[in-house]
């Protein structure tokens, strides 16, 4: 998978920072890929630039066949939670930032299997058509019951949001969305947390479009746990073009028939509490089920808790 640097740090509303911790060390995980594992340096502006300049010289991340995993770098809203959900914790320190990812930051590269977009908006695209691109946060064996987190994208061309997972193979393990998919548990064995998909255009109610605009309605296992935007807001599509005017699913420019569709207070944070307490691995993928000329997605920033 394609070379990355992940920046974690505490909360975007910490007031102060003093972690510390080493730069990555490869080490061979079972599967043959590589973990990420995080020891002590420091993570002053300039230690995270210099970081970042020696990760571009040295050229020493996984290939692009390789499992990338991050480890967590714990770390605690200072007062609230830095997210709007009903079930924020009177004990803030429970809370983890398990992963970040930021395009704007010059330095960050592409996680996982996904491949850097630098124009019209610096962001992460899949690498290959017809499937699943992404990356794994390793949770190391830490328990959580409630994982919250955003995303921001863009659409590229005409996805079709959950219009053709039938076809596709109905599982979590197939490209049941074309959209961000974020689960937990092994292939074979993958659980949904939430889906981000797109839809092909805001102006037409269709099948291909969001389901709050007439689009298929997502599978049993998806349920009310997503969010569906477009970015397009013409009734064609061209093919290969980034609609970098409208971020998707950040709750605004929700026009055309897809009014609806910008409903949710807290769009475009998510939170979701299980029954009982977890361990597995967060697997963030973007999936799509034809070319890349035709449907793609481009992540331009995302934050991940767990508590």
């Amino acid at each position: 998978m394609k070379a990355f640097s992940f920046l974690f740090a505490s909360c975007l509303l910490c007031t102060a920072l003093t972690a510390s911790y080493h730069a990555p060390r490869y080490e061979a995980n079972q599967d043959g890929g590589r973990s990420w594992n995080i020891m002590d340096e420091d993570l002053s502006a300039e230690g995270v630039q210099e970081k970042g300049l020696e990760a571009e010289e040295d050229n020493t991340f996984p290939a692009a066949t390789e499992s990338h995993r991050i480890s967590i770098l714990g770390g605690a809203p200072n007062g609230n939670a830095p997210f709007p959900a009903d079930d924020v914790p009177s004990t803030p320190s429970t809370w983890k930032l398990a992963g970040k990812l930021d395009m704007s930051d010059p330095f960050q590269q592409c996680p996982g299997s996904l491949s850097k977009i630098s124009s019209p908006r610096a962001s992460c695209g899949k690498s290959t058509e017809k499937s699943c691109n992404g990356f794994t946060i390793a949770t190391s064996g830490v328990s959580y019951k409630t994982v919250c987190g955003r995303f921001r994208g863009y659409q590229v061309a005409s996805p079709d949001a959950f219009g053709q997972y039938e076809k596709m193979g109905n599982s979590l393990d197939d490209p049941y969305v074309d959209g961000i998919s974020i689960t937990y548990g092994a292939p074979g064995k993958r659980q949904h947390i939430f889906t981000y998909a797109a839809g092909f255009t805001e102006s037409l109610s269709h099948p291909l479009t969001c389901p709050c605009n007439g689009g298929i309605a997502p599978p049993a296992y998806v349920g009310s746990d997503y969010y569906c935007e477009s970015g397009n807001p013409e009734q064609s599509w061209k093919s290969s073009i980034l609609y970098h005017e409208d971020p998707l699913w950040d709750g605004q420019q929700c026009g055309g028939r897809e009014v609806t569709c910008c409903n949710s207070p807290n769009l475009g944070w998510f939170c979701k509490q299980f029954s009982t307490s977890v361990t597995g691995d967060i697997e963030v993928r973007l999936c799509t089920d034809e070319s890349l000329a035709n449907e793609n997605l481009a992540l331009e920033f995302f934050e991940l808790y767990i508590k």
